[in-house]
């Protein structure tokens, strides 16, 4: 019977097709996504109704503000069940929550926290909660409460987010003006703004923005005109009152002539004999007051240089832009020098500046060489661009008497003159060769010593040039192309000085023999000249007719070692026999008849 009864339920009510077997009804559309046989457990635990922990499984959000003690559940509902609100297995169209006092319009809203006053009573609920579930249902938990989050800011962000510091819930114009601090605007209230009521400015009905306020003349009006040349109220007045203070009139305030330094002491009075609104009758160029006191052509434009009202102690940079205009001019080394290095502040200013010597190096500056350049002027060494390197060069040094010339131009200076740089010495007595070079000749030329010294052969242009009359021996063909050492030896070589004195004229004196003395040692003695020249040592033709053995016939053609052999000495040196000594055929040839013929 029971399942006829259950067949019979099923045939008629076909909606419970997709629905539990058990179940008492369908779920809610917003649980639809785990209405089956094995969704139970999501919500039920075994012989009991809903699970609050459960349900917090899923609103992960709605757990926190519980736990939190924050909203609707967290203060008025926490610890209650869920179901006594919410009710589910009604059906896909049925409501799923019960809202305490028969609608949500209903909802004592101080119960979450936070209380509807003012403007905020007459909304309706979704106009302040908008945000949606997955299902697309209003969402009620961790609705922001801040202004800024439903109200769009017209300050853009100037005065601080926190609105409720001017306004109320009430009326948004009615805002509370006593503690409005006008600081956080672009203008501030300052001095005698500040006791100003509102509406002085922003009129009734008040008027907040647009307002102008760049310039004071957009709310003052100007007292001056046309006295004063237009000119911003802020270079002379101040908001601590109308009267111009003496701070800015001093700084720089004053209109055409500053009142600083010098003029700061001078009482309006003296100058504004028709008024202190009114320029003075004198003028306002400094020389209808003050003459000029200038020796150099600066010009009646005073202020170029004494804009600051300062006689004396102006910026180094005014002094040397003028510097040029006087006597002298700053150049080199001179124009980063300290003005006070030569205008002395312990002087008197007109000593100071005046009559400050400057004809001379030496007026103010020491000599570095204590007198030992007496005559020179500092300016035929030194030059204003610096004490070093000097000026003083080969041109300058005839001035002294020695003239450079040849390698002494090429010398340093230190070469002659002794001493540590840069104190070197300068006097330097000595100008003879012999008295700075070594002689490397000793004694030979002591006649020529006396008469000219070195300069008598040499000159600065080079040692080894020297001036050589070689007329008592003329220097011809090899001889012209010889070294002097070849003749006369090197010191460089080893020997103690170079021989000029008494050296050989002849060939032997000089040429080692090459016949090893066949010529010299037995008769007729015959001297190099006969047959060698100083062309060549070489002969190319020798005529055999000169000697005692003219050649003829078929001895003319062959060949001088034929007849000359090259013999092997005793001491192991070789050389040619020219000096035979036999002259009869048969020293040469053998006796092909083989004895005297009958």
């Amino acid at each position: 019977m029971k399942y006829i009864v259950l067949l019979a339920v099923m045939v008629a009510w076909p909606s419970f097709a997709h629905a539990q077997l058990l179940s008492p009804g369908p779920l809610a559309s917003a649980h639809a996504n785990i209405d089956s046989d094995d969704d139970c457990s999501k919500c039920h635990e075994s012989g009991k109704q809903v699970v609050a922990r459960l349900c917090l499984d899923c609103h992960k959000d709605l757990g926190a503000e519980i736990a939190g003690g924050r909203g609707l559940h967290g203060r008025a509902y926490k610890g209650k069940a869920c179901e006594e609100c919410h009710v589910d297995h009604l059906g896909r169209g049925a409501k799923l929550t019960r809202w305490p006092g028969g609608a949500m319009e209903k909802l004592d809203h101080n119960e979450t926290g936070y209380k509807l006053e003012g403007g905020h009573v007459a909304p309706t609920c979704l106009k302040c909660h908008t945000k949606k579930s997955p299902q697309g249902k209003p969402q009620f938990v961790q609705t922001p409460t801040a202004c800024g989050s439903c109200h769009a800011d017209p300050h853009k962000g100037r005065f601080t987010a926190a609105c409720q510091k001017c306004h109320n819930v009430t009326k948004w114009q009615a805002f509370d003006q006593r503690t409005f601090d006008h600081n956080l605007t672009r203008y501030p209230l300052t001095g005698q703004h500040a006791p100003v009521v509102c509406d002085k400015c922003h009129g009734a009905p008040p008027k907040w923005q647009p307002l102008a306020f760049n310039t004071c003349d957009q709310c003052h009006a100007d007292p001056h005109r046309p006295s004063f040349k237009p000119k911003p109220c802020a270079e002379c007045h101040d908001t601590k009152g109308w009267q111009a203070s003496e701070a800015s009139l001093k700084g720089g305030a004053h209109p055409v002539v500053s009142l600083a330094n010098g003029h700061a002491k001078v009482g309006c009075k003296t100058c504004h004999d028709r008024g202190n609104d009114k320029p003075p009758t004198k003028g306002s160029t400094c020389v209808a007051c003050h003459p000029n006191v200038h020796d150099a052509p600066f010009g009646n434009k005073c202020e170029s240089c004494h804009a600051s009202i300062k006689w004396i102690g102006l910026p180094d940079s005014i002094g040397r832009s003028s510097h040029d205009k006087t006597k002298y001019p700053l150049a080199g080394k001179h124009e980063t020098t300290a003005c006070t290095a030569c205008h002395a502040p312990s002087k008197p200013a007109d000593a100071r500046y005046r009559k400050v010597a400057f004809g001379t190096c030496e007026a103010c500056h020491a000599d570095k060489h204590k007198g030992e350049m007496k005559g020179f002027a500092c300016d035929q060494c030194h030059s204003v661009g610096g004490f070093t390197p000097t000026t003083f060069g080969v041109a300058q040094h005839v001035q002294t008497g020695y003239t450079l010339d040849g390698k002494h131009a090429a010398t340093p200076c230190s070469g002659c003159h002794p001493g540590a740089r840069p104190r070197l010495t300068w006097k330097q007595p000595k100008q003879q060769c012999a008295e700075c070079h070594e002689n490397p000749h000793g004694t030979q030329f002591d006649k020529e010593m006396k008469l000219g010294g070195c300069a008598h052969c040499h000159t600065a242009m080079a040692w080894k040039q020297a001036k050589i009359d070689h007329s008592t021996f003329p220097l011809t063909g090899a001889h012209a192309r010889a070294s002097c050492a070849g003749c006369h030896g090197n010191v460089a070589q080893g020997a103690e000085a170079a021989a000029f004195r008494g050296i050989p004229r002849d060939c032997e004196g000089c040429h080692e023999d090459m016949h090893a003395g066949q010529f010299r040692t037995s008769e007729p003695v015959k001297a190099c000249t006969t047959c060698h020249t100083v062309e060549q040592w070489k002969i190319d033709k020798f005529d055999h007719d000169k000697t005692r053995y003219p050649l003829e016939g078929a001895h003319k053609p062959l060949e001088c070692a034929k007849c000359h052999p090259t013999e092997e000495l005793k001491n192991g040196d070789k050389s040619v026999r020219y000096r035979l000594g036999y002259f009869a055929c048969r020293d040469c040839h053998a006796d092909p008849h083989k004895g005297p013929t009958k």
